[in-house]
């Protein structure tokens, strides 16, 4: 490909919006930043491609590749504010999001209550029929009655049906219905979006789906509108919460796809240039205004989940396993009524922002913390872009310094040692479920704030190694120019795995592997190759949750039998829990399979290789307070480091968009591929 042809990622974020810009031959790499417009994304995103190619000479045309990722229709439901929606269910089923799992959300509180559900009751309708009923002339009638039940001002309606994960013949027929005597609504089905045993979560689903997507449409079309005005053409291409990405036409048939679009594009960056240093194994750090957000990477591919959740609401479709903390840079410290200092979840947020911001903010936050320790220069906070006042911050953190009759310094401390057992309440617990060592992985920091916090972390949580990418704080929209083609596909056949026909089992795995194909063959996409990767959940006879048990790669699906299923399970469960039973009978729940499209990856440049024999030299010193005493940092800019350079803490390094901290105790080093590779002395 040619070098004047370029590969464009963003990702949207409440305050910023990030682009990174690849040349497809990797002989160059660009990284900017914009102030998000919430009110209109795509204006934002529009700005931003105009600033960036003209920062470099070029037209926006010579962009031949794009894919971004965004939060749109995330927080559209954690501020409800999405459509208003009806949901068609099966008779007696009208109370199913109410009901849920019957699980209060905090089960010490005597007085909590179930979260408001994202139907309202009297927008839920019920018909007589069943998903899996064969029988279709029963519901004519039935069907006709509930479209003219609804009302005139509903934008979207979901549905879903008893039994529909069975097959989807019954709510296509209404959905079909539906089209012709409504054809202005937007539609979902559960038996389409994800066919999976358990109606409250295929309901949630739908429903989901139904609330954002009339977001998500208008979104996509004005973005179409908004990119094309700057002179970009090419195919509009979204992440999806599984890391990888689908056509901006798909996102808008089946949004909830994209929920957590942004958050695993960060990852799939992060695991992208952890291989580039020869690193397998890792967690991120995403440190960014309200939350710290981490997750797992095993053998340079970002581990997934089925137990998401979008505020109060499950997410059972595969997504990158991103858990998120309240210890960003904007979460607020606060006294309880005993008087004991706590952090978050509550955030100062972009606007007022922390006290240092100097916009009417008073709230002593966790980046007033790091700047009267010392951790971040005021004049050069986002690229001098945002100004910070020291003044602000010694006032709010001084109020804590007084309840804790300490000096001011003392009390930032406190704040930051408070913010890293916060993330080390996260992080311990993510990895020992899993059977892991967080000594034997690699800390992969980003975001804003990422570099500034990761030694303080690793301190604590005992890692050895710590990697800072080139550009931290555009992770997410590099991941997002990288990321796959993916889909999943699933089958429930809640069944005895003895009793399962290996003919069944190699033919059901077949047409799920067909589905994937197809749909990636409807996208289009320029891929390198294709790799089908098949799972099962399965549990003992008697347990009330299953195993995602992964199959081997190097399986040919002539080669799958119950049996083999059945020692694999067996395997895995005794990883996990070292407690299985190989003489007890398995159940087999569903079958899975996620189709892959593997794309051609541009290489980012190489580090940049000093040409004289002049050693690094640091801008100047500053003091910091790390420890419980001060100590004199040197200060060094990370356009001047190059390849094997090597930077001794207490040190601090600074960029456009982060500054990383190298505490007492540790070492940076810059490897060729441009990334500071931080280690424990």
């Amino acid at each position: 490909m040619s070098e004047d042809c370029f590969q464009l990622g963003i990702d949207i974020g409440g305050t910023f919006t990030d682009l990174s810009l690849l040349s497809h031959d990797g002989s160059a790499s660009h990284s900017h930043k914009v102030a998000s417009t919430p009110s209109s994304p795509s204006k934002a995103v529009a700005r931003g491609i105009s600033e960036l190619m003209a920062s470099i000479g070029r037209p926006a045309d010579a962009i031949t590749y794009f894919v971004h990722g965004q939060t749109i229709a995330l927080n559209a439901v954690l501020e409800r504010r999405g459509a208003r929606g009806a949901l068609i269910v099966s008779q007696g089923n009208r109370d199913i999001l109410e009901i849920a799992r019957l699980r209060k959300p905090d089960i010490f509180n005597l007085k909590a209550t179930l979260p408001d559900a994202i139907v309202a009751r009297q927008d839920v309708f019920e018909i007589p029929a069943r998903g899996d009923d064969e029988d279709f002339s029963v519901a004519d009638d039935a069907i006709e009655a509930t479209i003219s039940s609804l009302p005139a001002e509903i934008e979207s309606v979901a549905i879903c049906l008893l039994g529909s994960y069975r097959g989807p013949a019954v709510e296509k027929k209404i959905a079909d219905r539906l089209r012709e005597v409504r054809p202005e609504l937007y539609i979902s089905c559960s038996s389409d979006l994800w066919p999976e045993i358990r109606e409250f979560e295929r309901a949630s689903v739908a429903s989901l789906n139904a609330y954002v997507q009339p977001i998500m449409s208008r979104y996509v079309d004005d973005l179409s509108i908004d990119t094309q005005r700057v002179g970009l053409d090419t195919a509009l291409q979204i992440t999806q919460s599984n890391g990888g990405i689908l056509s901006a036409s798909s996102a808008k048939v089946k949004p909830v796809n994209t929920m957590l679009s942004g958050p695993a594009s960060g990852v799939v960056g992060a695991a992208y240039v952890a291989a580039l240093s020869g690193i397998c194994d890792a967690v991120t750090l995403d440190i960014g205004g309200t939350s710290a957000d981490f997750s797992i990477i095993r053998d340079r591919e970002p581990v997934y989940s089925t137990d998401a959740a979008v505020g109060d609401f499950p997410i059972v479709m595969p997504t990158v396993d991103v858990f998120a903390v309240g210890a960003g840079g904007g979460s607020i410290a606060w006294f309880d009524p005993f008087g004991i200092l706590k952090l978050g979840p509550q955030s100062a947020g972009a606007d007022p922002g922390p006290a240092c911001y100097d916009r009417g903010g008073t709230e002593t936050t966790v980046t007033d913390a790091y700047l009267v320790a010392g951790y971040i220069d005021p004049d050069k906070f986002a690229a001098g872009n945002l100004p910070l006042k020291r003044e602000n911050a010694l006032a709010a953190v001084g109020r804590i310094a007084s309840r804790l009759d300490c000096s001011v310094e003392a009390a930032s401390e406190a704040i930051l040692r408070l913010a890293t057992a916060t993330m080390t309440s996260a992080i311990l617990p993510m990895m020992t479920k899993r059977g892991l060592d967080p000594r034997d992985f690699t800390l992969i920091s980003f975001g804003g704030a990422g570099p500034t916090h990761a030694c303080l972390l690793a301190e604590e949580v005992g890692i050895k190694q710590i990697l800072v990418p080139r550009s931290p704080g555009t992770m997410c929209a590099l991941g997002a120019t990288i990321a796959d083609y993916q889909y999943n596909f699933i089958r429930s056949l809640r069944r005895p795995l003895a009793e399962l026909d290996s003919g069944v089992l190699r033919e059901v795995y077949r047409q799920l592997e067909q589905e994937g194909r197809n749909s990636l063959a409807s996208e289009s996409p320029i891929i390198e190759r294709v790799e089908v990767l098949r799972s099962a959940n399965m549990r003992y006879r008697g347990q009330s949750f299953d195993v995602d048990v992964t199959l081997p790669a190097t399986l040919e699906v002539d080669a799958l039998t119950p049996e083999l299923l059945a020692q694999n399970f067996h395997d895995t469960y005794e990883t996990l829990y070292h407690n299985s039973d190989p003489g007890s009978a398995v159940e087999l729940v569903s079958l899975r399979v996620k189709v892959v499209g593997r794309r051609w990856k541009p290489m980012l440049p190489p580090a940049r290789e000093r040409t004289n024999s002049a050693k690094l030299e640091p801008t100047g010193q500053r003091p910091i307070f790390h420890g419980g005493r001060p100590h004199v940092a040197s200060v060094f800019s990370r356009d001047d480091i190059r390849d094997g350079d090597r930077v001794e803490g207490p040190a601090v390094i600074e960029q456009a968009d982060t500054t990383t901290i190298v505490t007492p105790g540790f070492a940076a080093r810059c490897d060729g591929a441009g990334n500071l590779l931080i280690h424990a002395t």
